[in-house]
């Protein structure tokens, strides 16, 4: 099956990885960091196919980007389920209405620069490459939004959109959409394994995000 054609995903703006990123500690040595006080949003009450909000709130969370209507909790973190609501409309995702991918790699493009960051999408590279600006990201203070395949028995494609916030060497540490502020551990080769998809294009799918 061609995921391209199957979910119409336009890879106009997939970018390749630059041959040379400067330089970051290895993955086994990057210290603990503010990144891994970051809030989780979750999308539980809004479907299968909107983890691509559940991502979007995440990061803008993260970046201070919010709407001052919406309910907060008495630290300032807005409420779960409006905020995702208001995410919803605001960035009119999920775009892609048959299966579990619901938000496009574009969509979330111009969600995150509608919102006045400087986003970019990286697809198609090796996982070592994706690997190494994933962890320059890091290194910077900036998670970064991956597609994942869970590739669970039945299923033979359950894409989720997560965040990564934190490589160690437990693994890769990811903010999920199942279930407010849910994180998973995955080992390093289990993740890489779970960025690959059916179509190389779509494989290793990163988007990166910063202010300006």
């Amino acid at each position: 099956m061609n995921e391209s054609k199957t979910f119409e995903i336009d890879f106009s703006e997939a970018k390749a990885i630059p041959d040379l990123l400067e330089q970051t500690e290895s993955v086994g040595a990057i210290k603990p960091n503010r990144l891994h006080k970051i809030w989780g949003f979750n999308t539980q009450a809004f479907g299968d196919n909107a983890s691509g909000a559940a991502a979007l709130g995440t990061l803008l969370h993260h970046h201070e980007i919010g709407w001052s209507h919406l309910p907060k909790h008495q630290n300032g973190r807005p409420v779960n389920n409006p905020y995702i609501a208001e995410i919803i409309r605001w960035s009119s995702t999920p775009d892609i209405p048959h299966g579990s991918l619901g938000s496009s790699p574009a969509l979330i493009l111009n969600s995150l620069r509608k919102a006045s960051l400087i986003a970019n999408w990286y697809a198609g590279n090796t996982p070592e490459k994706t690997m190494q600006l994933v962890a320059h990201e890091l290194d910077q203070q900036r998670p970064v939004i991956v597609l994942v395949n869970q590739k669970l028995q039945g299923y033979p494609l359950l894409m989720e959109w997560q965040v990564i916030f934190q490589i160690d060497r437990a693994g890769v540490h990811t903010k999920h959409s199942t279930v407010e502020d849910g994180t998973h551990v995955t080992p390093r080769d289990a993740f890489i394994e779970m960025m690959l998809m059916n179509n190389p294009q779509l494989s290793c799918s990163v988007i990166t995000a910063c202010k300006e």
